[in-house]
């Protein structure tokens, strides 16, 4: 399989569509689910949408011939754009005793510690948690299954990560609002994101002077810092030859990200403080508190009682779900304000994930109309 055919199976249809938006191009045609017709400025192309088609490999081909010419490079350099602006990418660069090569057995570890990175940041979107042990969620191993390495690069020892941002569309009209640009964050996002700050979090609490308190340890949780994510950082950087770690973020073009690190350096001279903190995390389990946003669809109290059980409806790892979640005399207002107006909220409080049964938000100490839109933008957007 050449590198032309693995880069166009980790691009679909709708991520070219997207990314030919992004580049002022308009839709001016479509058959059905079968094809879109594309014009730019001077040149247009057909984008065959349904990949079971019998002749989808060849009109594949012609698009990509033809958006090659249009864009002035070769094929490559166009499903390479294409991957670039609809994916999230962490570069994962070590340094130490290394020119373009590592000993094998430390390139083993520093790979599995980035699969357990991407690991530990998906089970800290979908519930914080101080350790998680064999309780691993499904969907944690699916998305650490499912990012991509891209080949490694000189400037020292550096792996890509590339996470495919999916297009998705709600299953009934209802469900919308939370797909629209100005909210829909997929989970594949969220748990980028979640690895961004649990990284940052975890050099501020262990590249200071002095070890972090118990209480600063535990508050960390709820950015995504676990004994799993330590204990990758501190096994790759207990090699022989590695003796410091570089993550650099680059963000899909269609999603803007606002006020996240663009590099998170990590250095050995840490390491016993990265330790403790994993012992600590493992020997105390802990849930970490968590945001959730969404739409009220369903109120239900009675006449005497002091708190109001509420259903929301929320984005979870990619689907529409209800969650319900009990509130005080005041907030059960602001639900039903929102209920009548078909206004966002927010919710801040600790998420119970039971198998078999319906999410369940307790301890809610945030319920609030959705003012300020959970969207990020990166600086290279401009200010805003």
């Amino acid at each position: 399989m050449d590198d032309l055919e693995l880069t166009s199976q980790s691009v679909a249809p709708g991520d070219v569509a997207a990314w030919l938006s992004l580049r002022g191009w308009k839709q001016v045609a479509r058959l059905g689910d079968i094809a879109q017709r594309w014009h730019g400025e001077a040149a247009e192309a057909v984008v065959p949408m349904l990949d079971s088609a019998p002749d989808f490999s060849l009109r594949w081909e012609e698009m990509l011939n033809r958006l090659a010419i249009a864009f002035d490079t070769d094929e490559a350099g166009v499903l390479l754009a294409v991957t670039q602006s609809g994916s999230d990418i962490a570069e994962f660069r070590a340094t130490g005793q290394i020119d373009d090569s590592l000993p094998l057995g430390d390139a083993a570890t520093f790979i599995d510690s980035v699969r357990r990175w991407m690991q530990a940041s998906a089970n800290s979107a979908l519930q914080p948690r101080s350790y998680f042990g064999h309780s691993v969620p499904d969907a944690a191993r699916d998305h650490a299954r499912n990012v991509r390495m891209g080949q490694t690069r000189r400037g020292s020892y550096i792996i890509p990560v590339i996470s495919r941002l999916p297009m998705l569309a709600p299953e009934n009209v209802d469900d919308a609002v939370l797909f629209d640009e100005v909210t829909y964050q997929p989970f594949a996002r969220t748990a980028m994101l979640r690895l961004a700050e649990g990284l940052t979090v975890l050099r501020d609490l262990t590249h200071g002077s002095s070890t972090p308190s118990p209480s600063r340890i535990t508050e960390a949780v709820g950015a995504g810092v676990s004994s799993e994510l330590c204990e990758a950082v501190a096994n790759t950087l207990e090699t022989e030859s590695i003796n410091g770690l570089d993550v650099s973020f680059s963000w899909a073009a269609r999603l803007p990200v606002l006020d996240v690190p663009g590099t998170v350096a990590l250095e050995d001279g840490a390491l016993p403080i990265i330790r403790e903190v994993e012992r600590v995390l493992k020997g105390a389990p802990l849930v970490g508190r968590q945001t959730v946003t969404g739409y009220v669809k369903r109120l239900d109290r009675g006449e005497e009682d002091e708190v109001g059980r509420v259903t929301l409806r929320v984005l979870d790892n990619d689907k529409a779900r209800n969650v319900t979640v009990e509130l005080n005399d005041a907030d059960y207002h602001i639900a039903g304000e929102a209920n009548t107006e078909r206004k966002m909220v927010s919710a801040t409080g600790i998420l119970h994930r039971t198998p078999g049964r319906a999410l369940r938000f307790t301890e809610v100490d945030q319920f609030k109309f959705l003012e300020r839109l959970p969207v990020y933008f990166t600086d290279e957007a401009g200010d805003s």
